[in-house]
């Protein structure tokens, strides 16, 4: 079983994941934690992943994101996961086809008011366009986001509202209804 989970930043692919994975026994990938192992190891600084983002920009979290990936991939060949995936990692073409490669893919959809209000709650993030208006940023991202998400997709879960059990429960009924559970 290879499960990869996208959506924005506040649809729970950490939460979900660590959960997932430790009911399936099985490793639990985060993409965040993953990319802040990769600078460290380059920089020899640790740094939190929005720490990098804000010191050093998008292209260059891009380019580290990437890298981290093309790492996971090999490390993780032969082995079962539940990978959380960061929110701007499928937006790139190269990203897009080893993810595709990696695993089935769920897109975790959320509603808007409910998205805006679980990100919020930690903080206007860096990547927010419009710092003093996150709702026109929220707006723009998931524009630009929620069709690459919602191609990239096996399946889509509503992650609005059901509680974490129920939304891995969902999540397996899905890939079994789908065909996709050749994992």
């Amino acid at each position: 079983m290879r499960i990869i989970l996208v959506g924005m930043k506040g649809c729970g692919k950490t939460t979900l994941g660590r959960l997932f994975a430790n009911k399936m026994q099985i490793a639990f990938i985060d993409s965040d934690a993953y990319v802040e192992k990769m600078y460290e190891q380059e920089s020899g600084e640790a740094l939190p992943f929005r720490e990098i983002f804000k010191k050093y920009g998008g292209d260059y979290f891009s380019a580290l994101d990437t890298k981290a990936l093309r790492h996971i991939a090999k490390e993780f060949d032969n082995r079962d996961f539940i990978f959380a995936c960061g929110g701007r990692t499928p937006l790139l073409q190269e990203n897009q086809e080893i993810l595709s490669r990696l695993g089935k893919i769920v897109f975790l959809e959320v509603e808007k008011a409910v998205l805006l209000k679980r990100i919020l709650a930690q903080g206007v993030p860096a990547f927010f366009s419009y710092q003093d208006d996150p709702a026109r940023s929220l707006d723009e991202l998931l524009a630009e986001r929620a069709p690459v998400y919602s191609r990239l997709a096996d399946i889509t879960i509503d992650a609005s509202n059901e509680a974490s059990e129920e939304l891995i429960d969902t999540i397996l009924v899905k890939l079994r209804d789908h065909g996709k559970n050749q994992w």
